[in-house]
């Protein structure tokens, strides 16, 4: 069995006009919800919590496209989940990457992994996760959103299509929603334009 986490990288910034969009950092809100998504997953999967068994190993690899906002986001969950500074990797070509280049990342993985997760942007984090699941779809993938996957499958180069069955999909306003004592504001904007 293999394992991906999906993670579309947190609310970014739009307060400096000139920067390119590549460059654009998280704005108050990612930096709010970000924490709180990788300690949820953490605790609730990952097993850190100490009266919770780990339902997942923990990843192996996280890989995340160069932009900073998802570099951020991706940063955030290593050190969350703590994991040594060469298990982030930055893959150029997740950078705004369709649904086909994103299954060639997988596909190309190290099959020593065994539980790696992605960052990167919508629509293609988006339409890659609809388009791998199985049985499952996923109707909206807000920032922040991650995405639980397994492959019954024994390597990384048999991922295709419809062969990836959904194990969670959490976003900030469901642990929001949910948790609200806890996820208080994670996922409301600070002002009308966030």
């Amino acid at each position: 069995m293999k394992y991906l986490t999906v993670v579309r990288h947190a609310k970014s910034s739009w307060d400096q006009p000139g920067l390119a969009d590549h460059d654009r950092p998280l704005n108050a809100r990612g930096l709010r919800a970000v924490p709180a998504v990788a300690t949820f997953l953490n605790q609730t999967y990952f097993g850190a919590a100490e009266s919770t068994e780990p339902l997942l190993p923990k990843p192996d690899r996280l890989i995340t496209s160069t932009a900073a906002r998802a570099l951020a986001t991706a940063q955030v969950f290593r050190e969350t989940l703590n994991l040594p500074i060469d298990s982030l990797l930055l893959q150029s070509s997740l950078y705004l990457a369709s649904a086909e280049k994103i299954l060639r990342v997988v596909q190309a993985m190290d099959e020593n992994w065994g539980h790696a997760m992605i960052f990167g942007h919508n629509p293609g984090l988006h339409e890659f996760c609809d388009h791998i699941l199985a049985r499952a779809n996923v109707q909206r993938m807000p920032t922040c959103t991650a995405v639980l996957i397994g492959f019954p499958l024994e390597y990384w180069g048999e991922a295709d299509w419809n062969t990836a069955q959904l194990i969670g999909l959490i976003t900030p306003k469901t642990l929001e929603k949910r948790f609200p004592s806890v996820y208080q504001g994670i996922s409301r904007a600070d002002d009308p334009l966030d």
